[in-house]
């Protein structure tokens, strides 16, 4: 959900929530799955042995090094 601050008539600034849609989630499991199964470190603790199954669970403790841009109608990129 966002929430706009009016400051004037053509700038707007956003209060973005720490949610992810389904399309945004899937990416970046998607993309940290893929790093971790071409050598990149593991960033938890875990017996887990299946990239994706680390990219899930690194999502689920928020410690991927990813970040979500979003660009809304005003044209202000939001991170």
């Amino acid at each position: 959900m966002v929430k706009f601050i009016s400051l004037a008539d053509n700038c707007r600034v956003g209060v973005i929530m720490k949610e992810y849609t389904r399309f945004e989630r899937a990416r970046i499991i998607g993309a940290r799955s893929l790093q971790i199964s071409r050598g990149a470190p593991i960033l938890i603790k875990t017996t887990e042995t299946e990239p994706l199954k680390i990219a899930e669970l690194e999502f689920e403790a928020d410690v991927i090094p990813l970040d979500v841009r979003r660009h809304v109608p005003t044209e202000v990129l939001h991170k």
